[in-house]
């Protein structure tokens, strides 16, 4: 009777260095042959992906006073708000802030968040009324010095998120900010 040779795959115990590809423990902390520490690895690759936080439209009526201004016009207000709001597009991920303005002409602003030198989240008293919010961006980048995005449901967690892409993005690129005193 003939046994069958055992297979050489890789078993549950091992895997492949994701640096240079040699078969190590499953468990291992940094790659024996290459000396990677893979949990810093991981964390930087994670970082160096980019990841969608908001993409899409304000909202048609981000204000107690855009519902005022709906009521007394009769709905005319709320057509104005609503081309208004779909001309305005906002893309917020972990690396970058894009604007785009305009409906038949547009125009695209983007701002790198290692660009971000602050930013604050404004509440006035109608948008919060309404649970929202607007941030204010400030940047080093000569053509896009200021910046606003207001009326995205959820901008309190989406800038938590922005703040910490930022810190991120700026220590993978080793960048630092001269502060005049």
């Amino acid at each position: 009777m003939v046994t069958p040779a055992p297979e050489t795959t890789m078993s549950d115990a091992t895997k492949p260095c994701p640096v240079c590809a040699e078969t190590i423990k499953a468990a291992a902390l940094k790659c024996r042959f290459c000396n990677t520490d893979l949990a810093a690895y991981a964390v930087e690759r994670e970082a160096a992906t980019e990841k969608v936080l908001f993409q899409g439209h304000p909202l048609v009526h981000q204000t107690v006073g855009h519902w005022v201004v709906t009521v007394c016009t009769l709905g005319l207000g709320a057509i104005y708000y609503w081309v208004k709001s779909r001309a305005l597009t906002y893309t917020l991920t972990t690396h970058r802030i894009q604007i785009s303005q305009g409906i038949f002409s547009t125009l695209e602003q983007t701002i790198d968040l290692y660009r971000l030198d602050d930013f604050d989240l404004h509440r006035p008293f109608g948008m919060r009324l309404l649970g929202l919010s607007m941030l204010h961006l400030r940047s080093s980048d000569p053509d896009l010095p200021v910046a606003f995005v207001q009326g995205v449901p959820g901008l309190d967690t989406i800038a938590d998120q922005l703040r910490e892409s930022a810190l991120r993005d700026r220590q993978r690129r080793r960048v630092t900010t001269f502060i005049n005193a």
